[in-house]
């Protein structure tokens, strides 16, 4: 058996120095680049690369893009890895006429913010000042007539309360072509009812509901004044039954009483599908 060579002492001490140093080396190395990334990182954070550049607006027509802005509590130049998105969704949502708000990061330090509105429903006219009526019932400030985009019903003798606040829910829940059609609303209480309305419609016709069932009744007006005559305007009455009265004459459809054309149309109603009305023939004019 052979044996291993020997190696003396003074030949190991050099290569055991060499080991040392090469290891002492790679920590020295180690701790240099360690020491680097971390003042890159500090760097970093203190540069504008790590800055909010860009703030990215969607959703908002209500309020303009300097207002959301502010609301939010962002700016540009806040830190865009730390920024608090929650905390600033938060904010947005606290307004009334903000109904959800959504903030993200984009890449590369971009951020973006989208805006869901309440709908405006309505504009609500107290002497020369208009103010838009938004769907949970909030009123704006006083707006300019410049600024008031007039496709949306006018509101007459309404004041911030409950009563308000379920005629703008009912108002968001027509469809938009039963919305648009309706001129003005006019807030007509009477000693037994509250919620008494009158509506002024774009076609001449005058409706008298209440609002409790609005939008039961309303959903059907478009196939309930196709069937009266376009050139005898009246009172279509959806307050508790619904029967037509000619402005002219006074008489209701096909010249009965009212007690009985609404037996009549509460007849023909029974058994029809939800999207159906009775049909109500106009014959005030002969």
């Amino acid at each position: 058996m052979k044996r291993k060579p020997v190696v003396s002492l003074e030949d190991r001490v050099p290569q055991l120095r060499q080991r040392r140093r090469k290891r002492a080396n790679r920590r020295l190395i180690g701790v240099v680049l360690l020491f680097v990334f971390l003042i890159t990182i500090v760097l970093y954070f203190q540069s504008p690369y790590s800055k909010v550049q860009n703030i990215q607006l969607s959703g908002n027509s209500e309020i303009s893009d300097e207002q959301t802005i502010r609301l939010s509590g962002l700016s540009t130049g806040d830190p865009y890895w730390t920024l608090d998105t929650e905390e600033a969704e938060k904010k947005l949502q606290d307004n009334h006429m903000i109904k959800n708000a959504e903030i993200k990061r984009d890449f590369p330090l971009n951020v973006e913010v989208k805006i869901e509105e309440f709908n405006k429903v309505a504009l609500n006219r107290e002497g020369q000042l208009y103010k838009s009526v938004f769907e949970n019932g909030f009123i704006s400030e006083p707006q300019t007539v410049q600024e008031i985009d007039f496709s949306a019903p006018v509101l007459n003798g309404f004041t911030q309360g409950e009563v308000l606040n379920d005629l703008a829910s009912a108002l968001s829940d027509l469809p938009d072509n039963v919305l648009n059609s309706i001129s003005e609303v006019h807030y007509s209480p009477s000693e037994v009812d509250s919620n008494r309305i009158i509506l002024y419609m774009n076609d001449g016709f005058e409706v008298h509901a209440v609002i409790p069932t609005l939008v039961e009744k309303m959903t059907h007006y478009p196939s309930i004044v196709s069937q009266l005559n376009p050139d005898v305007k009246g009172v279509i009455d959806l307050e508790v039954g619904s029967y037509f009265r000619a402005y002219e004459t006074g008489e209701t459809a096909n010249g009965e009483t009212e007690e009985a054309l609404e037996e009549q149309i509460e007849e023909a109603a029974e058994g029809l599908p939800d999207n159906d009305v009775p049909i109500i023939e106009d014959s005030s004019e002969g």
